[in-house]
C-alpha cells in the first residue's frame, strides 16, 4: 500500500526524536494514565499482539507482565529502533499493516491497540482495522483499545472558547472519528467489558493549566502534568467523560 503523509511522519519521527521515551507520544504523563487502564486487563500467561508498537517502549513493559508479545508497526524505522533499543526476549518485533496484516501468528489472547486508529485515513479504514483485529483474536479474547475521538476535542474547544482560550486543534496527521459513529462497528464484534476515559486529565491539562499559566506557556508534559497525574487517575467522574480526548475500551471478542 502507498504510505500516507501520516505513515511517513512516523517513519521519520523514529529517527528525528532523540528521546526514546517521547518517540511514540510526547506527553509521557498521559502515557502513564493510559497504562493504568491497560495493566489491569493483562494476564501473566497471555499471548499478546501489540498493534502499532512504535519504538517498543510499551512492549518493554508488556513483556514483563504477560506470556509473550508479538509487536508490529507500519513504520520500518520504528521496528528497527525497537529491535535495537528493546531487543527480543519473550517478544517479537516485525513490520506489518493493520489494514492488510500478513505476518501475524494468532490467534491471540489479548490485542492491544493504543492511539493507532487515529493514524488511518477515515472511518472506513478504522472499521477495517477493527475487523482485522477481531479475526486475529481468539473467541472470548480481549481487545484493549484506546483511541481518540472528535467528541472530546469539540467539548474542550467549546469550554475553552467561553473562557477566552484558543481552540484545541487536533494534530493534522490524525483522523478523529465520532465515537457514536465508531461504536456500532465495535458492538457488531465485541461485548464491552469496561470503558475508560481521560476526562479529568484533559480538563486539568487542556483547560485549568492554560488558565493558570497562559496558553502560550503550556508545556507538553510539564510539572503541572506530573502533579495532577494521581488526581486524574483517582478521581475521574463520568460527568467529565464528554471532555475526554481519549476513550479506552476493554472488549471481549464475541464467540
Amino acid at each position: 500500500m502507498t504510505k500516507s503523509e501520516t505513515d511517513i511522519h512516523w517513519n521519520n519521527r523514529a529517527i528525528a526524536e532523540k528521546n526514546p521515551e517521547k518517540v511514540n507520544i510526547g506527553d509521557t504523563v498521559q502515557r502513564e494514565v493510559e497504562f493504568s487502564f491497560i495493566r489491569k486487563h493483562l494476564d501473566t500467561t497471555a499471548r499478546v499482539l501489540e498493534v502499532g508498537c512504535g519504538n517498543g517502549f510499551l512492549t518493554s513493559r508488556l513483556r514483563n507482565l504477560v506470556g509473550f508479545v508479538d509487536a508490529f508497526d507500519y513504520a520500518e524505522n520504528m521496528v528497527l529502533q525497537a529491535r535495537r533499543l528493546v531487543g527480543e526476549e519473550n517478544n517479537r518485533f516485525f513490520h506489518d499493516n493493520v489494514l492488510e496484516p500478513k505476518n501475524l501468528q494468532g490467534p491471540y489472547d489479548i490485542i492491544l491497540c493504543v492511539r493507532v486508529l487515529i493514524n488511518l485515513k477515515n472511518l472506513a479504514e478504522q472499521r477495517r482495522a477493527l475487523a482485522n483485529m477481531a479475526r486475529a483474536l481468539r473467541p472470548g479474547g480481549k481487545l484493549i483499545l484506546l483511541e481518540g475521538f472528535n467528541n472530546g476535542f469539540s467539548a474542550l474547544t467549546d469550554l475553552r472558547g467561553r473562557l477566552g482560550l484558543p481552540p484545541l486543534t487536533p494534530a493534522p496527521i490524525n483522523f478523529y472519528s465520532s465515537y457514536d459513529e465508531f461504536l456500532p462497528s465495535v458492538r457488531e464484534l465485541f461485548d464491552i467489558d469496561e470503558e475508560f476515559h481521560t476526562g479529568m486529565f484533559d480538563f486539568l491539562t487542556r483547560v485549568v493549566y492554560p488558565l493558570l499559566v497562559g496558553p502560550d506557556a503550556v508545556a507538553e508534559a510539564g510539572d503541572f502534568h506530573h502533579r495532577i497525574a494521581s488526581l486524574a487517575q483517582t478521581f475521574n467522574p463520568d460527568s467529565l467523560r464528554p471532555m475526554a480526548r481519549l476513550i479506552g475500551l476493554a472488549l471481549i471478542h464475541r464467540t
